[in-house]
């Protein structure tokens, strides 16, 4: 009796039982991304809460001959950040339409190293000015009560009158303008007579040249509050631009009702 070979036992191969993934860290960075978006919800919240409050305490502490809305845009890095340590970057101020002692003008300021505790200084303010021919008219009064016309390409003119021989002979004046300090200064250029000078023989470089060799300065100290200074002065398109800047200045309503006075 034959019996069948006993072939080697071969187990059935099996397949290795599935790990789970680990979720955990999937969940902790779901964690982590909710956080961040609630911060700079947080942040952006408060940052617009700010310049609110912000805009309405400027406002509030501006002399009473200042008209005007104001908007406040607070940069910088994080607001809270800033908050933080009791100092914003950056602050901006934009009122395109106000009215100081019924002068309009529109203005622009920048504000760098501003406290949070506006009774401590602001580190640097830079401010752009711009003012049209109405507003010139009542802040530039020239000798003799001429008026400071603005032209195009830097160039301003005014007339005036000489007298020669009983006669009044009006003259032109063009020339530039500089700002320095707490002065602006008119530079002619050319004089030219305008009126009344008829046929006579008269020697036009003897008689207007004092006139266009004569700067004329105008104190404006009376206008800006006392530690703000005139940087410089661009006229074009019937508009002059000025650009003052001031350092360790307060923004209080003492410092900012307080103007500088001529002599």
């Amino acid at each position: 009796m034959s019996t069948a070979p006993i072939l080697p036992y071969e187990p059935i191969p099996t397949q290795p039982p599935k790990r789970r993934a680990k979720r955990w860290p999937w969940v902790l960075l779901g964690v982590l991304v909710l956080l961040v978006v609630a911060v700079v919800i947080a942040d952006i919240a408060l940052r617009s809460y700010a310049e609110g409050r912000a805009a309405d305490e400027i406002s509030s502490q501006l002399p009473e001959n200042v008209e005007g809305d104001i908007d406040v845009t607070i940069g910088g890095t994080s607001f809270l950040a800033q908050v933080v340590t009791g100092r914003l970057d950056r602050v901006d101020l934009d009122a395109p339409a106000i009215t100081a002692g019924g002068i309009p003008l529109s203005a622009h300021v920048v504000a760098t190293g501003v406290p949070t505790d506006l009774s401590q200084p602001i580190d640097d303010v830079k401010a752009t000015l711009s003012l049209d021919q109405a507003a010139v008219d009542e802040v530039a009064t020239l000798p003799g009560d001429a008026t400071l016309k603005l032209g195009d390409g830097g160039q301003v003119s005014f007339d005036g009158t000489v007298s020669l021989f009983g006669f009044s002979l009006g003259y032109t004046v063009t020339g530039t303008v500089e700002g320095s300090g707490t002065e602006v200064v008119v530079v002619p250029v050319a004089a030219t007579l305008s009126q009344g000078a008829g046929s006579l023989d008269i020697d036009l470089d003897e008689l207007l040249g004092t006139v266009a060799d004569n700067p004329i300065p105008l104190c404006v100290a009376n206008y800006l509050p006392v530690g703000a200074e005139i940087d410089e002065i661009a006229i074009d398109g019937g508009t002059a631009t000025v650009r003052l800047s001031a350092e360790d200045f307060v923004a209080d309503g003492e410092s900012l009702s307080t103007f500088g006075t001529c002599p």
